[in-house]
């Protein structure tokens, strides 16, 4: 199970924002209680068939009108290892090809485009580990509800 907490949101319709990020999302809305939602997320957006990840958002209002939202999904929905590993493998490949170029002797000119084509992959794939990625589309809906909360009682 994995369990995201987001502290100091404006309680105001926060209910509201729930059912409406769900439908958003693409979800399925299974049951509601008061300070309590369940549901269902799909794992890829915009694809039904791909399965889904199942959450529980509640959240508990104290005395300022402030709400400590807790989300706990069923299962991981981090993107696969072997992916991630091979798509690190590609980027370090890509880079020592770049650093190596100038010295490939009389094959520089032939290799330069694959050089270059190597420097942009590994600039990629350092960009793409920059992004914190260990919560999906989960991680993302309590990122978006937390600020559209925020930004309905302060304004844009």
């Amino acid at each position: 199970m994995i369990e995201f907490t987001e502290d100091r949101i404006p309680s105001q319709g926060l209910a509201e924002a729930v059912d409406d990020l769900v439908e958003l999302f693409g979800g399925d809305l299974q049951s509601s209680r008061e300070g309590e939602r369940r549901f269902i997320l799909p794992l890829r957006r915009g694809v039904a068939v791909a399965g889904g990840v199942e959450c529980t958002v509640s959240w508990a209002i104290d005395a300022s009108d402030q709400a400590t939202v807790t989300l706990v999904c069923n299962r991981d929905v981090d993107a696969p290892k072997t992916q991630r590993i091979a798509i690190l493998v590609v980027g370090v490949i890509g880079a020592l090809t770049f650093m190596m170029w100038p010295f490939f002797g009389k094959h520089a000119t032939q290799l330069g485009t694959l050089a270059w084509i190597g420097g942009f992959v590994a600039l990629a794939v350092y960009f793409l580990t920059l992004r914190r990625t260990s919560g999906g589309i989960a991680y993302d809906f309590l990122q978006r509800l937390a600020r559209r909360q925020r930004e309905t009682t302060t304004g844009p």
